[in-house]
């Protein structure tokens, strides 16, 4: 009996200790998270379009991790936070990263489903599942991209764990609503990247024609995705490290410009202002913004490693940094603008291939451990070219028009030699004058048309031997079925 007695106090204990253990493992850890502290330090302040922008970085240690947090306060009361939670060993429970409060007490929720909109009066508990949710209510509105996991790779890379997602968790209080953002119990060496943007005015018109249709594509899913250090994109065969849901750094940070052209939308004003912001803390200590993956043709060929500088992803930043200018002034894009300028003048000056009148061919990439110089491919020099020229303009320096005007009379020294015998156009030219490989579909048209549209415009001329490689480029894209190119 006695023998009995104590195997049944041994399996009471027992079953203690696994409903204990249970109970542990599946409980949130909210201690660690304190909401305030990212807007209590000091602020970092820049001026936008004439608004000030403050912005402020904090860092708290967690459950078996790190949760490095960064805050704007932006156009009045808009504030958005992007946070990345870091684990240092495997985490058992999950954890809320960040927590806002509303007095609004009716709110509606809105997520896309992959399919269509789903939408419902906001309700107490998990939303999980979709990637992005938006609140809307009188008095309050928000965005939240709930985190996604990332195992961090070598090379700045990073490989996401689709089915490791974390949630939007709602709580109705006597004065409103308590909404947290949760990340899920995650393995060692893995992020957890969120943003959370919310005003006291409405983000989006949802009853405005199209919104519906267009939002849906900036659910932060799909090949570019954002993070906490910027914009990520799936990695091509050819990068190291490659596989199957693994991404890069892309410095182009393509997702942006829909952001900056949608100057209406009061979110992606907000959008679009955090996240250059972001991205210009990635241009380096002498002014490009570097692909941090290995690319093994480049290291192969060239002799070039990870780090290194891609003509095209910087210009089409570039791009998207004249845009900003333009549109929401602030001295903060200037600065970069003329640190990168200052780097491709060297570059250029440094590494350029004159051809027969003086022109200057100006290679695609540069490492400075590379062992040979790169090719140039069309495409790569006349978009330069262009933004060159419109540098010049914002900044008013007369020797990066001249710069311009040097890739504009390589295009015209090496001229036909572009043109191939079925009217398409040769992909690159090499240091030794070969002409190969294969071109884009539409690209290149592209930027011979945006280079001719900008000398018409800004001179009053087009120039003949771009009308001339255009032409070609469009018997074969008609002959070929190809309609994408640009046309206005």
């Amino acid at each position: 009996m006695r023998k009995h007695k104590l195997w049944m106090l041994l399996l009471t204990v027992c079953l203690l200790l696994t409903v204990t253990g249970a109970l542990w493992l599946t409980a949130p850890w909210d201690s660690g998270v304190k909401p305030d502290i990212l807007f209590e330090g000091a602020d970092q302040i820049y001026e936008v379009d004439g608004q000030t922008i403050r912005v402020t970085e904090a860092e708290q240690t967690v459950h078996r991790g790190r949760l490095l947090l960064r805050g704007w306060r932006l156009w009045g009361e808009n504030r958005c936070v992007m946070g990345s939670l870091y684990t240092e060993k495997r985490t058992f429970r999950r954890q809320a990263i960040w927590q806002s409060e509303t007095a609004q007490k009716e709110l509606t929720i809105r997520w896309f489903d992959g399919t269509q909109w789903q939408t419902e009066p906001l309700r107490e508990g998990r939303f999980k599942g979709g990637t992005a949710y938006f609140l809307s209510g009188e008095g309050y509105s928000a965005l939240c991209y709930v985190p996604q996991i990332w195992s961090l790779l070598e090379n700045g890379a990073r490989k996401l764990l689709p089915d490791n997602l974390g949630w939007l968790q709602a709580k109705e209080t006597e004065s409103g609503w308590h909404l947290a953002v949760y990340a899920p119990a995650m393995p060692d060496s893995c992020a957890a990247d969120f943003t959370y943007i919310e005003g006291p005015d409405e983000l989006i018109n949802w009853n405005k024609e199209g919104q519906a249709d267009l939002w849906s594509n900036y659910c932060n899913a799909g090949t570019g995705r954002w993070c906490y250090d910027g914009y990520y994109f799936v990695s091509p065969d050819s990068y190291l490290p490659e596989g199957e849901n693994v991404y890069y750094k892309n410095a182009a940070s393509y997702m942006i410009k829909s952001f900056l052209y949608q100057r209406s939308t009061p979110v992606a004003r907000v959008l679009a202002v955090c996240m250059m912001d972001t991205t210009l803390r990635n241009q380096n200590e002498i002014g490009y913004w570097p692909t941090n993956s290995l690319s093994t043709w480049l290291r192969d060929d060239y002799g070039i490693g990870a780090g290194f500088y891609d003509t095209r992803f910087n210009t089409d930043f570039i791009e998207l940094l004249i845009y900003a200018q333009d549109y929401y002034p602030s001295s903060i894009y200037r600065d970069a603008m003329e640190r990168y300028c200052e780097f491709y003048k060297w570059f250029a000056q440094t590494y350029h291939k004159e051809t027969a009148s003086g022109g200057w061919l100006i290679p695609d990439y540069w490492h400075k451990e590379m062992t040979s110089i790169p090719h140039t491919s069309l495409n790569h020099q006349l978009a330069e070219c262009l933004r060159l020229y419109e540098m010049a303009d914002r900044l008013g320096q007369s020797e990066l028009r001249e710069l311009a005007d040097k890739l504009l009379l390589a295009v015209e020294d090496t001229g036909e030699g572009w043109i191939r015998p079925d009217h398409n156009l040769h992909y690159s030219v090499t240091q030794d004058g070969v002409f190969g490989g294969n071109d884009y579909p539409y690209l290149t048209y592209n930027d011979l048309f945006g280079l001719q549209s900008y000398l018409v415009r800004r001179f009053g001329q087009s120039n003949n031997m771009l009308e001339t490689l255009m032409a070609h480029k469009k018997i074969w894209m008609d002959a070929n079925g190809i309609t994408e190119y640009r046309k206005s």
